[in-house]
């Protein structure tokens, strides 16, 4: 294992396989896993990693960036050892929120292939190589796959019927609007983060949504997206995201943010914005008594349609003054 501070020099694993009888042209890829204060849930991440398959004709390095300044994961790093070929590296990044720490991936990276994923998700042992398959049958600059929740205690009833923990899902080899992006599950090429305008914007850092901005601008400057579904990630989910309060307030979040990187590319929609999440909001106020009366869920759906709406209409706030709201999910 390689462990390293900032600023250090860091080991890049040969491109090609010399043990091959004809030469074949290796793939190498880093595995990025941004961390803040999971050290179960990092381990659990790494464990996913050691169990790989498929992996032969790949040259990987595990990079984990670490958010704490007081480097608490360096502990849990330091622990492993990797499978015979592999490289683990690690390294802080003192400035805080998730922006900061995916674009120090993006720097610390010597391949031309990244994948990431979070520190409370698991893949299963096919993953790497569904990603890297898929990626040289596509041609895609970035490919998606699907993160399935694991529930740590089981959930109310009345969360099947909402959509905070759900998520849409593909055949593979389709294509992935922006929309449906996320850094929870990707492998991407230097190509797409070229597009994106070469990083993760930092006024997203502690709101979240730099993620989806990042592939929005990718888009839109042409990158190509698609997705795998053989590629399966498992999020664990833990009690305190089974509660309503963090539902709605990760609905609110999300109306913000969908209008906050609309507006990067429409400086006008603010007020349009604005009163559509006002009427929205407001429909479902109405309806949120009759649904009730359905069912918890119904309820429930009800009530993040006014949560979002409330985000749209307050999302000029959160431009104007560089918060948002905080994420539950990882942030510094």
């Amino acid at each position: 294992m390689n462990t390293a501070a900032s600023g250090q020099k860091y080991p890049v694993a040969n491109s090609l396989d010399t043990e091959s009888s004809q030469a074949e042209c290796r793939l190498s890829v880093t595995v990025a896993i941004c961390t803040f204060r999971r050290p179960e849930g990092l381990q659990r991440a790494l464990d996913g990693l050691w169990k790989q398959v498929g992996l032969a004709s790949a040259e990987v390095t595990v990079l984990v960036v670490d958010n704490d300044a007081s480097g608490s994961a360096r502990a849990v790093v330091d622990q492993n050892s990797v499978p015979r070929g592999w490289v683990l590296r690690y390294v802080i990044e003192p400035h805080p929120g998730v922006s900061h720490a995916r674009n120090r991936c993006l720097a610390e990276s010597r391949t031309e292939l990244i994948a990431f994923f979070d520190d409370d998700e698991v893949p299963e042992s096919g993953w790497l190589a569904a990603l890297l398959e898929t990626w040289k049958a596509s041609g895609a600059d970035a490919v998606f796959g699907p993160v399935i929740s694991r529930f740590e205690t089981r959930p109310p009833v009345w969360m099947a019927g909402c959509t905070a923990h759900k998520r849409p899902r593909h055949p593979t080899g389709g294509v992935v609007d922006w929309k449906n992006s996320r850094t929870g599950n990707v492998l991407l090429g230097r190509r797409l983060v070229a597009l994106s305008g070469g990083g993760f914007d930092v006024r997203f850092a502690t709101s979240g949504g730099e993620d989806a901005l990042f592939f929005a601008r990718a888009t839109r400057a042409g990158a190509h997206l698609v997705w795998c579904d053989e590629a399966v990630v498992v999020e664990d989910v833990p009690a305190t995201r089974m509660r309503l309060a963090w539902v709605l307030e990760r609905s609110f979040k999300g109306g913000q943010t969908w209008v906050r990187i609309r507006a990067e590319f429409s400086r006008g929609i603010w007020l349009p914005m604005a009163l559509r999440g006002a009427a929205s909001a407001l429909l479902a106020t109405i309806a949120l008594l009759p649904a009730l009366l359905v069912s918890r869920g119904a309820a429930v759906r009800q009530a993040q349609r006014v949560a979002g709406g409330l985000g749209k209409m307050t999302a000029w706030w959160a431009a104007g003054s560089g918060r948002g709201v905080r994420s539950g999910h990882y942030v510094g």
